[in-house]
């Protein structure tokens, strides 16, 4: 009887230090890093205030911007691999909708031509004066590739000047193209970057074509 116990000791201790050697043998997983990364268009920066700009004359107010859909329903960056086909990067993403990363960017650049005084946004304060309001709509804003296989950042808008005030009448109406600006097909903050220049680009031309 005593063998029998010594025996089933015996067992369950080298049982036990088994399981305890397999148990610190497990590998645990290792940590997964998110690959996501998110972008920013970015503004101009910051002036020296001894150097500031002469205050404009016009006051500018954006009443819209709209997007093109297949951008409003994604902050994904998007690359368009063909005339029909569009490539959304799963791991590269916008850190804001686009539509408020371009009104924030227009906005700035607006407020650095000479002749703006000030741009507000909609809905505008009913005691603060308007010369002009825009309507903007975002056609194209993403990576492409073109037919000989170059990749170039693409930025399309068309936008309306209209006169301020009820039943403000369309004074200018225009579709901008940005130059188009090449880069790697892999660094996604310099597509960010060069899309944000092209919104600096169509701000130069709406303050180049307000109404004198």
């Amino acid at each position: 009887m005593q063998k029998n116990i010594r025996s089933f000791v015996c067992h369950t201790g080298l049982l036990g230090l088994a399981l305890s050697l397999l148990v610190g043998c497990q590998v645990l997983p290792e940590a997964r890093v998110d690959p996501t990364r998110n972008f920013v268009l970015s503004g101009p920066t910051p002036t020296d205030p001894a150097v500031a700009k002469p205050v404009g004359k016009y006051q500018v107010g954006i009443r819209s911007i709209e997007i093109a859909g297949y951008l409003h329903n994604h902050r994904d960056m998007a690359v368009r691999t063909g005339a029909n086909e569009i490539r959304f990067e799963e791991f590269n993403r916008w850190a804001e909708p686009l539509e408020i990363g371009i009104n924030r960017v227009l906005k700035q650049r607006l407020l650095s031509a000479d002749s703006i005084g000030g741009v507000m946004n909609y809905p505008f304060a009913t005691d603060l004066k308007r010369d002009y309001d825009l309507v903007v709509r975002v056609l194209n804003c993403e990576g492409a590739v073109t037919a000989d296989g170059r990749n170039v950042a693409r930025f399309v808008a068309a936008y309306d000047i209209v006169a301020a005030g009820a039943g403000g009448q369309v004074l200018v109406r225009r579709t901008f193209t940005a130059p188009e600006q090449g880069w790697s097909g892999a660094d996604f903050g310099a597509l960010a970057g060069a899309l944000s220049e092209a919104v600096a680009r169509l701000a130069e031309d709406i303050a180049a074509n307000l109404p004198k």
